[in-house]
C-alpha cells in the first residue's frame, strides 16, 4: 500500500530543526502539520503543564483541605481499588503528610469492591468519623453519582472530591475538582485520576508553602514516576500533559531513591517493557488480596516491609492470572455474539476478575463487550468500549441500577436481578441501532503506511514512544509489507 501524501518541505524542516531521522520527521509531520504543537510533542517537558488554577473549585478544594489542617482535624483519603487510585491516594498521602507535619492525622481507605460497590460505604465513613475524621477526600472516585454527596452529608463529613470520572451532573454540594465537568475550563480534559491528585497537591503546595510552580516541580520529582504509572495503567490518552508525566516519570523512575522504586530496581531497570508486562499487573493484584496493599506499596519507607509487600502482591498477580485465564474459558462458552457487541452471563464467583475478563471480550471478539457475573439476587456488570461512550449509555439507563460509575470506555453496576431482561433488552437496543459513524468494531483496520522504514531501524521510533490511545503506534513499510511496533519496539506485521 503506498504512502500517504505528505509536505516533504515540513519532513526537511523537521528533521533538520529536531535533529531527527527523516523517517521519523515524516510520522511527525503526518500527525503534527502545526511546528509549535510538533515541537512540544517531541520534546515533552514540565513547563508545558498547564495552571492547576484552571481547574473547576480547585481553590476551594484547597481552603477546605488547609483549613481542616490548621484546626488539626483528621483527614480520610479514599479511592478506587486499581492503580490509578493506589497511585492518586498515594500522592494525596505523601503532600498531606509534608502539610500536616505529623500534627492531623491522615487515614487511607482504598475501597473493596464486593463490599462497597460503585459509591461511599457509609458504615466505612462512619467508622473513621468515630476515628475522628472530619474530612473525607476522595481521589479517582466519587463524581459519578450524587448519591455520593448525599452519603457525605449523612455521615456529618465535609468533603472534597478530586476526580477524573465522567459526569453528567452541575450542581456540587462540596468542592469538587474535576476537567470533565461540563463547566470547566482546563485546557486538558483526559488527565487520570492521578494526574488530577498531582494537580491538586500541587495546588496545596503552593498555597500552603508559597512555592512557585517550579520549585514545585523540582523538589517533588519523587511524585512523577508515581504519576507515569497511574497514569499508564488507566489507559488515559497519552498525549498533552499524559505525555509529559510519563516521558518525565520514566527518567526518573530509575533514579529516584524511594523505597517502591528501590525494590523495583533490585529486580532490574525499570522500562516501559517491564512496567507493562510485570509492575502495573502486580501492583493491581492488590485488588484481589487486599487493597490496601497497593496503597502501602507506594507509601511505606521501610524497604524490607514494601519488598515484602511487592512479594506478596508478585504472588497474587500469578494464581489471579490462571485464574482469570480459567474464568475466561467459561465466558467464551456462554458468549452471544452480534455485530457490534458480545454479552456474557455467569454465576459470579470474585467480583474483580470483571474488568479484566471483560476488556479480554471485547479484544478476542473485537467488538463491545458485557459481562454480567449473578448472585442470588443481584447483578455485577462491567462493560468495556471500542469507540463508544459507556458512561452516557449508563446514565442514561440508570433507572435499573443499585450504583454505576466509569469511563467512556470502562464501565461498571450493580443492579437488582429482577431488571435483569429489561436492562438488556433495552441495552441491545441502544447499541446496535446507534449510528454506525459513533460505534465502530474494534478491528485494527489497515491504514496507509506513515514512513517507509527497515526492520532494522526501528530503534529511531523510540522518540515517538510510549504508544497508547492519543498516540498510536505508527504504521510502517519496508517495501515488503506493513508492520507497526510495540511499547518495547518490537515489529507486529499488519495484514
Amino acid at each position: 500500500m503506498p504512502l500517504r501524501d505528505v509536505d516533504k518541505v515540513l519532513v526537511e524542516k523537521y528533521a533538520a530543526d529536531f535533529s531527527i531521522p527523516r523517517e521519523v520527521a515524516e510520522i511527525i509531520s503526518r500527525r503534527y502539520p502545526e511546528y509549535g504543537e510538533a515541537r512540544k510533542y517531541l520534546f515533552p517537558d514540565v513547563s508545558q503543564l498547564h495552571d492547576p488554577g484552571l481547574l473547576p473549585d480547585i481553590a476551594a478544594a484547597a481552603e477546605e483541605i488547609i483549613t481542616t489542617v490548621k484546626n488539626g482535624e483528621d483527614i480520610l483519603i479514599y479511592t478506587h481499588d486499581d492503580v490509578d487510585g493506589y497511585t492518586s491516594a498515594a500522592i494525596m498521602y505523601k503532600a498531606l503528610s509534608d502539610i500536616t507535619k505529623g500534627g492531623a492525622a491522615v487515614h487511607v481507605y482504598p475501597i473493596v469492591r464486593e463490599q462497597d460497590g460503585y459509591i461511599l460505604n457509609s458504615r466505612v465513613l462512619a467508622s473513621y468519623r468515630d476515628k475522628g475524621v472530619r474530612l473525607l477526600l476522595t481521589v479517582d472516585f466519587g463524581i459519578s453519582n450524587e448519591e455520593n454527596f448525599r452519603i457525605a452529608e449523612q455521615e456529618g463529613l465535609k468533603a472534597v472530591i478530586c476526580d477524573h470520572h465522567e459526569t453528567k451532573l452541575t450542581d456540587f454540594p462540596f468542592a469538587a475538582v474535576n476537567p470533565k465537568r461540563l463547566d470547566s475550563r482546563y485546557p486538558f480534559r483526559d488527565l487520570a485520576g492521578v494526574g488530577v491528585a498531582f494537580k491538586l497537591a500541587q495546588f496545596l503546595y503552593q498555597k500552603f508553602f508559597g512555592i512557585s510552580a517550579s520549585e514545585f516541580y523540582n523538589f517533588k520529582k519523587a511524585f512523577y514516576p508515581i504519576v507515569c504509572l497511574g497514569t499508564f495503567a488507566d489507559r488515559v490518552a497519552l498525549y498533552d500533559e499524559n505525555r509529559v508525566f510519563c516521558i518525565h516519570g520514566l527518567r526518573l523512575i530509575n533514579r529516584i531513591e524511594d523505597a517502591w522504586a528501590v525494590c523495583l530496581r533490585e529486580h532490574g531497570e525499570i522500562d516501559m517493557s517491564r512496567i507493562l508486562k510485570e509492575v502495573l499487573s502486580t501492583i493491581g493484584s492488590a485488588a484481589y488480596r487486599d487493597p490496601q496493599l497497593g496503597v502501602d506499596f507506594f507509601i511505606e519507607g521501610d524497604l524490607d516491609k514494601v519488598r515484602e509487600c511487592y512479594h506478596t502482591l508478585k504472588e497474587t498477580d500469578q494464581k489471579r492470572r490462571q485464574e482469570i485465564d480459567n474464568l475466561f474459558s467459561e465466558v467464551i462458552s456462554s458468549a452471544e455474539i452480534s455485530s457490534k457487541l458480545v454479552i456474557s452471563l455467569i454465576p459470579l464467583s470474585k467480583q474483580h476478575y470483571l474488568g479484566s475478563v471483560a476488556a479480554r471480550l471485547r479484544d478476542y471478539f473485537k467488538r463491545n463487550s458485557l459481562i454480567i457475573g449473578i448472585k442470588d439476587e443481584k447483578c455485577i456488570g462491567e462493560l468495556r468500549s471500542c469507540d463508544f461512550d459507556l458512561y452516557r449509555l449508563l446514565y442514561t439507563m440508570r433507572k435499573f441500577f443499585l450504583d454505576f460509575g466509569g469511563h467512556k470506555k470502562a464501565a461498571g453496576f450493580s443492579m437488582a436481578k429482577k431488571h435483569l431482561e429489561s436492562f438488556l433488552t433495552e441495552f441491545k437496543l441502544y447499541i446496535e441501532h446507534r449510528d454506525p459513524d459513533i460505534i465502530e468494531e474494534c478491528n485494527f483496520t489497515e491504514h496507509r503506511p506513515e514512513a517507509f522504514l527497515r526492520k532494522s531501524d526501528i530503534g529511531m521510533l523510540k522518540a515517538l514512544a510510549p504508544f497508547g490511545e492519543g498516540n498510536p503506534a505508527p504504521v510502517l513499510t519496508d517495501g515488503l509489507s506493513n508492520f507497526s511496533v510495540d511499547n518495547s519496539l518490537n515489529p507486529i506485521e499488519i495484514g
